[in-house]
């Protein structure tokens, strides 16, 4: 799942996600369109935008937890917003990983085969903040 408030963004990572070989990507345009789609669907990743209305993506994740049926076992937060402050609260929340935008179809590409790795890599196995370099555009 996409979950994106800018609709050319949210375009381009669902096509980088079909030529990654994802069969079936769903599009959100916000927070509570995601959550309504995972009433019915169940989703093995969400790549979602940090800063969006009525629903952020944090609230998503963190409802996401709370609920007692509804999972998602991936969720990667998106944010143009590169502060340790955003990072931390991300992975302390329960994101797979952090990225940042803009990035590049190779950073898109890094970042979810690291949420599929065998094993799924644990929140406490995240390189230090300093190294965000390589999530930037930079």
């Amino acid at each position: 799942m996409v979950v994106e408030d800018d609709e050319s963004l949210r375009e381009m990572v669902t096509f980088m996600l079909y030529r990654m070989n994802f069969r079936y990507v769903i599009p959100a345009e916000n927070g509570e369109v995601a959550w309504s789609h995972l009433k019915r669907f169940r989703v093995d990743l969400i790549l979602s935008d940090w800063n969006m209305e009525p629903t952020n993506g944090l609230e998503l994740l963190q409802r996401i937890h709370d609920h007692p049926v509804i999972s998602c076992p991936r969720f990667i937060l998106m944010s143009a917003n590169i502060s340790e402050d955003y990072w931390r609260k991300a992975l302390e929340a329960g994101a797979t990983d952090f990225l940042t935008k803009p990035f590049s179809w190779p950073q898109l590409q890094e970042i979810v085969n690291l949420a599929f790795s065998d094993p799924p890599r644990a929140r406490t196995n995240v390189v230090p903040f300093p190294v965000r370099a390589r999530y930037s555009n930079g």
